[in-house]
């Protein structure tokens, strides 16, 4: 079975993705609204908007550590000290999402267990 070459351009997984901002589109062409497809949208002061934020926060803290390493990595600047810094707040900020997701998860099961 022969085999014809990749299109490159077909998926661009060497383009930097932009930093959440709240209006960056998440689906296919929308601006996430804060509804979800699994029930209704979220009230703004809301669990689910704080979280959406959070989430928000961590990717975008997560974007800030990667082009600060890039630019160390290419001789832009020799900040290694606010390098490392921005790489471990991005590392705090994610694991405190997935704490907070795996938190959930966990109340979901266990009330899921009870017998009414």
């Amino acid at each position: 079975m022969a085999v014809g070459p990749v299109d490159p351009t077909a998926i661009s997984l060497a383009q930097p993705h932009a930093p959440f901002d709240g209006a960056a589109p998440l689906g296919p062409g929308a601006p996430f609204d804060g509804a979800s497809p699994l029930g209704p949208k979220a009230e703004p002061g809301g669990f689910a908007s704080l979280f959406a934020e959070a989430v928000g926060r961590a990717n975008a803290a997560e974007h800030v550590a990667g082009a600060a390493a890039q630019d160390l990595a290419a001789g832009r600047t020799d900040d290694i000290h606010g390098t490392m810094i921005d790489a471990q707040k991005a590392n705090i900020e994610l694991k405190l999402v997935g704490s907070v997701r795996n938190k959930i998860v966990d109340a979901f099961y266990e009330l899921w267990r009870m017998s009414v």
